[in-house]
């Protein structure tokens, strides 16, 4: 973003099955087609550029509601 430099650096446990935030050293995401408040399961975010678009995120085995970050 604005052409500055800046690492991908990929998270040991990206696309880990996951029920929360705590389960990943980054956020626990599902895709948006499932309903906000019910439950879920997630998988680890990928990298640390990897929270930009559309998606859910998952605390306590439950869907939170949907995010689209630019």
């Amino acid at each position: 973003m604005f052409a500055t430099p800046a690492c991908v650096i990929p998270y040991a446990d990206a696309g880990k099955v996951c029920s929360d935030r705590s389960d990943c050293t980054g956020l626990c995401k599902t895709d948006q087609d499932i309903t906000v408040g019910q439950p879920a399961t997630g998988t680890c975010q990928r990298k640390i550029h990897d929270n930009f678009g559309c998606y859910n995120e998952v605390k306590g085995g439950v869907v939170l509601a949907g995010m689209c970050v630019d």
